[in-house]
Parts: structure tokens; C-alpha cells; sequence
């Protein structure tokens, strides 16, 4: 495909530079380039990252950093359509993409505003190709789609580390990431039970609520920013599904032990134990 003329070396008024060069590679803040893509496109990046410095309290960054937008390839890259965030840089907190393990709430809290404006994101959960940047592109619209795995695992993902709602990150929806989504959407006064009586029904009703999720998500993603408090049985849970992600990776008894916990955690003697460290509604 024919590379777009449009270019930008900028977004929503910061520097962004190319950070696989030799010189400065992932992880640096890398150096100044320029990226093609639509204009069209080009104007969905600018909404998404005003957006987040608006809902990020660290405010404007100094660098994105990126492994590019228009590639001569098939697919919405060589479209001009696709971007990939190596990295963003503020004067006090250097976000770099890869090291989602140790920064999950961020991480989530970023992509959390990324898809108000994106419909698709491809995040660290998605593949191995993707555990280093986000790839984001114009393909359809942002909204809940319960047959989108990107979709899927970013909310789940959501509902364990950031609604305190733990459940199996896999990509489908089915009976436990449901009833966690009713959970929350019950808790929220987003939807009343009769709205929710079959998945069909639920998942309708999580993308009418999708913006203001997202919204709720960025807002607890972003919350420890100013300083880390003593950890409560909910961040122990999280950090106990992070070991079990890391430790057991690619090996069979993952799946199992993964299903154990949350077996545990989703206990109404649990849940209801835990309810008195969950944020309010």
C-alpha cells in the first residue's frame, strides 16, 4: 500500500520519538521521527492522548515513544490506520509497556482511555507479539463486543485488577466473567437485574455502559499515582493471580491453579468478606 502523506511528530502537543533505532532503543525515550498515517486517524490519536492527559494526574507527558504507524505491509499499518505506544515519559514516571507485571492499575488505566477513542487495542495479554506495545487502530468502533478477544481479556483484566473482582483472564466470556460483570454493573447502578437475565442481555448492556466504565476504570487505575498505600486482601489477591501469571507461565497446572484461587475468591463467605475493602460505588 502507498504510504499516506500525512505525517505528525507530535501528538496532542507531545514529542513522539522512534525508540528501536540502535542508539536509543525500547525503553529510552529514543529520537525524534517522523510517522505517516491518515489524517483521519491522525485526529483520533490527538482525542485519545488529550484525553488521557486530561484523566491522567500526572498530567501532560514529555515523550510517546513508538515502533511506528505506517509500515509497507498488508493490514491497517500499511493502511495507515495503526499505531504501536512503545512508552510514554512524564518528568516523574517513565511508562514503558513491557513492564505491564509490575505496573498492572496504570497500565490498564491507560488503555482504559486509550479505548474510549480506539476500537481496537492490542495489549500485553493478547499475544506474545504484543507484550511490548499497545497497537492501536481504527478497526470498528470502541465498544463491548463479547466475541472480540482483545476486548474480552482487556475486561477481564479490568474486573481482577481494577473493580476487585477477580476472575480468569482468557479471552472468553463465559459463566465467571459474566457473573462478575452482572456483579458490577449491579453495584454501580449501571443496570438492573432484569436487564441483565441472559448474557445476550448483559453484554448489551455492558457496551451501553462501556464509556462510563472505562471512565470508572481510568479513574481506579490512575488512583495510586501519588503514592502507594499499605496493601489490603484485595491487592494481596491481585498480586497472588500476578505471581501465578509469571511462575506457572506455559505450564499445564496454570489453568488449574488460576481456577482454584478464583473458586476461592468468588466464595460468598469471601466476596462478602472482601466487600468492606472494595472502593465504593
Amino acid at each position: 500500500m502507498s504510504k499516506p502523506e500525512n505525517t505528525f511528530q507530535e501528538l496532542a502537543g507531545v514529542p513522539v520519538h522512534y525508540d528501536r533505532a540502535p542508539s536509543a532503543g525500547y525503553g529510552t525515550r529514543g529520537i525524534p521521527y517522523t510517522f505517516h498515517c491518515t489524517e483521519p486517524f491522525e485526529a483520533t490519536l490527538h482525542a485519545a492522548f488529550e484525553a488521557l492527559w486530561a484523566a491522567c494526574p500526572l498530567g501532560t507527558a514529555e515523550v510517546i515513544t513508538s515502533a511506528g504507524a505506517y509500515v509497507d505491509k498488508s493490514g491497517l499499518h500499511g493502511a495507515g490506520r495503526a499505531f504501536d505506544i512503545d512508552g510514554i515519559f512524564w518528568p516523574d514516571k517513565a511508562f514503558i509497556t513491557n513492564q505491564y507485571p509490575s505496573d498492572r492499575r496504570f497500565y490498564l488505566a491507560v488503555e482504559s482511555v486509550l479505548r474510549k477513542h480506539l476500537g481496537t487495542v492490542l495489549n500485553y495479554k493478547f499475544d506474545a507479539a504484543h507484550q511490548d506495545h499497545f497497537h492501536v487502530s481504527g478497526r470498528g468502533e470502541p465498544g463491548f463486543v463479547p466475541g472480540h478477544e482483545s476486548r474480552v481479556l482487556y475486561w477481564q483484566m479490568a474486573l481482577t485488577h481494577l473493580f476487585d473482582r477477580p476472575v480468569t483472564v482468557d479471552g472468553l466470556t463465559g459463566p465467571e466473567t459474566n457473573g462478575a460483570s452482572r456483579a458490577l454493573l449491579r453495584a454501580l447502578d449501571m443496570a438492573e437485574d432484569d436487564e441483565m437475565s441472559t448474557a445476550g442481555a448483559l453484554h448489551r448492556g455492558l457496551n451501553r455502559a462501556w464509556e462510563d466504565l472505562l471512565d470508572a476504570a481510568a479513574e481506579r487505575g490512575f488512583r495510586g499515582v501519588a503514592g502507594e498505600a499499605e496493601q489490603t486482601p484485595l491487592q494481596l489477591l491481585e498480586a497472588l493471580y500476578a505471581t501465578i501469571a509469571d511462575e506457572l507461565d506455559g505450564q499445564a497446572s496454570r489453568k488449574a491453579v488460576e481456577s482454584a484461587v478464583t473458586t476461592f475468591a468468588q466464595h460468598p463467605d469471601t466476596d462478602a468478606w472482601l466487600d468492606q475493602f472494595r472502593d465504593g460505588p
